[in-house]
């Protein structure tokens, strides 16, 4: 039996893992039917039956679990449908169906494995110096607790509010954050429900669509191919279309002197990129490809004088021939082919996204001195799987701009941060670079970065030691319990709050404790890996007493201090003489956290950029005045 799966079958999985996210169980033979748009229940039962032969599923009781994910051109876009519910009418719980209005995907450097989330509408101006307006979508991760200075939904008499949280004593504080003083501070008893945690905010959907529509950001051409096909096929080939404002922001960081010269967008969809290239060059020679012959076609009518393929442009080798290369190229994580590894081996190194594979392309494709100009994620700024690409990127070209758009900015059919980056194929300067330790990243602030580690240390320079936490708890289910006998504490995420260590905190999905026979042992830090909004990042940390026996899951990161001997070992030991709580304070400082969004780019921190990317003050002054 083939292991390719049709477009029935990958919405069919695609459904099922949707419904184990958000619901904790597999759906129904009839709300199969209903998803796949079948009219009896035979056809979608054929369909998970050949799903399990092909190992996709596994039977669990009555319920299906997810064993493998969808692999090599089939691989979606990393997106997860999120539910929108409207107002929460009183009486109704906030994801009851019926009011559930649509699901939007929403990519997973906002919405966490792991994690439940909805999307809720707001109303109102109460949270609006939050940057929360009314008719905005709060993307709310589902939780029961929150710490000091968290913007949550509460649910109070059945109806939602969304307000900052804060504990003084006995009672309950849920205070706006306004410009309109009728807006007052709520006191309450516990006799309330925290409905989850705000993680990111989506600017009012109606607002943009408006906007773009006066301006008329697409062709419609363009508006008609998103309006008729189907949303998870041009997820699986990553068609994502830019608006008009956005390709003009790029290309007039371009020159434009250059008479004819030769441009290639080798992914260019309906062709808009093109249109846009053909008004701002001087008689340009327009060339466009496309793996998808239906986009290829449409290209023809709307750009009739480029010269267009239907080709893989990851094949082509046509290299050394143009003058600007440009475009949104497709992006997805895919399993490369035998061929796709050994042809692009300078710049994998791990999990592949497609987009890199044509950045290290277009840099091929140009004539030295030629520029590139791309829309694509901020993720390749930093992390390990791109390490391998910022190298190539800096052997081969120079950064002439960078700019990341505010995370809110919306593509038809998917969030995602969004950057603006333009390469120029010739000697690098050294624009936009900041290396510490060893560690290249590419920031749009990397002079103020070389400011902030000026006469500053790293863990990785005091022979710290940063670990991710070694329980990966949805594969250890069954050790884990809420009994403490015979078992060791599991520190999770709200385990780590601003009063410190919190434990135990019962949760029946979380449970508190786990039996296991390897664990660490204090002293150490424990640190949140994921540290929030873009725009509203933060740390939280606790210190794990000496002695204690504890091991964390692995959305959290764990501080070792140096043994001994390597505290003896430290070049000017007598001036660095700070504890574990100096430390600690230094992570949660707000001065901090500006270095770390301005590293990360994103709202996670790896082990590798806390120990060796976060920057620590051993001076007592500059310690006691973070």
């Amino acid at each position: 039996m083939s292991n390719s799966l049709n477009n029935k079958e990958i919405q069919a999985l695609r459904c099922i893992r949707n419904s184990l996210i958000h619901r904790d169980k597999s759906p129904s033979l009839r709300e199969l039917m209903k998803e796949l748009g079948y009219k009896s229940s035979l056809s979608p039962m054929l369909i998970v039956n050949k799903l399990i032969k092909l190992g996709f599923l596994k039977r669990d009781g009555r319920n299906l679990t997810i064993i493998k994910e969808l692999g090599n051109n089939q691989e979606h876009a990393k997106t997860i449908d999120i539910p929108l519910v409207g107002t929460a009418p009183c009486g109704a719980p906030i994801l009851a169906e019926e009011n559930i209005e649509t699901t939007i995907p929403v990519s997973t450097e906002l919405a966490k494995s792991g994690y439940k989330y909805f999307l809720l509408r707001t109303i109102g101006d109460s949270m609006n110096k939050e940057n929360i307006e009314d008719g905005d979508l709060a993307l709310v991760k589902q939780q029961q607790a929150a710490d000091n200075g968290d913007v949550i939904i509460a649910l109070i008499d059945n109806e939602a509010t969304i307000k900052k949280f804060y504990r003084a004593n006995d009672a309950i504080i849920l205070k706006p954050s306004s410009t309109n003083p009728i807006h007052k501070p709520i006191i309450l008893n516990e006799d309330f429900i925290i409905q989850g945690k705000v993680v990111s905010i989506i600017k009012n959907f109606e607002d943009i669509d408006k906007k773009q529509d006066e301006e008329k950001e697409f062709l419609d051409i363009t508006t008609k191919y998103i309006n008729e096909t189907n949303l998870k096929y041009r997820k699986s080939l990553g068609q994502y279309f830019t608006p008009k404002t956005v390709r003009e922001a790029l290309l007039n960081k371009l020159p434009n002197t250059i008479k004819n010269p030769k441009v290639l967008d080798p992914a260019c969809g309906t062709g808009e990129f093109l249109i846009t290239a053909k008004k701002y060059f001087k008689n340009p020679d327009l060339r466009g490809w496309d793996i998808d012959k239906k986009l290829s076609n449409i290209t023809k009518e709307a750009v009739p004088e480029a010269r267009l393929k239907n080709i893989d442009a990851l094949l082509n080798e046509d290299y050394e021939k143009y003058d600007f290369v440009i475009g949104n190229p497709p992006y997805y994580e895919f399993t490369p082919t035998v061929v796709i590894k050994e042809r692009f081996k300078d710049i994998i190194n791990g999990r592949i996204n497609i987009f890199s594979l044509f950045i290290y392309q277009g840099i091929k494709w140009l004539k030295n001195g030629g520029y590139l100009a791309y829309v694509v994620p901020p993720s390749m700024n930093n992390g390990a799987y791109f390490l391998k690409l910022r190298k190539f990127i800096t052997e081969n070209t120079n950064i002439e701009y960078l700019h990341i758009l505010d995370n809110s900015k919306i593509f038809h059919g998917a969030l995602q941060s969004t950057m603006l980056i333009i390469l120029k194929k010739g000697t690098n300067k050294g624009n936009y670079l900041f290396k510490k330790n060893g560690i290249l990243i590419f920031s749009e602030n990397a002079q103020y970065l070389k400011k902030s580690f000026k006469n500053k240390l790293t863990l990785h320079d005091l022979n710290y030691q940063v670990r991710t936490g070694r329980l990966v708890w949805n594969q250890n289910k069954e050790l884990l319990t809420n009994n403490p006998k015979e078992s060791i504490p599991l520190i999770w995420a709200h385990n780590i709050t601003s009063n410190g260590l919190k434990l135990p905190i019962i949760n029946e999905r979380k449970p508190q404790y786990v039996k296991i026979k390897k664990y660490d042992i204090g002293p150490a830090i424990v640190v949140n890996r994921i540290t929030g909004s873009v725009n509203s990042a933060k740390l939280k940390a606790a210190i794990i007493p000496a002695e204690m026996k504890f091991i964390a899951e692995n959305h959290i990161n764990v501080i070792f201090p140096p043994s001994r001997q390597e505290r003896i070992n430290l070049k000017n030991r007598e001036e660095i003489k700070f504890t574990l709580e100096d430390i600690k304070k230094q992570l949660i400082s707000d001065k901090k956290l500006k270095v770390v969004r301005n590293i990360t780019g994103n709202t996670q921190i790896s082990k590798t950029e806390l120990e060796k990317l976060f920057p620590i003050d051993i001076d007592r002054d500059s310690i006691d005045s973070d």
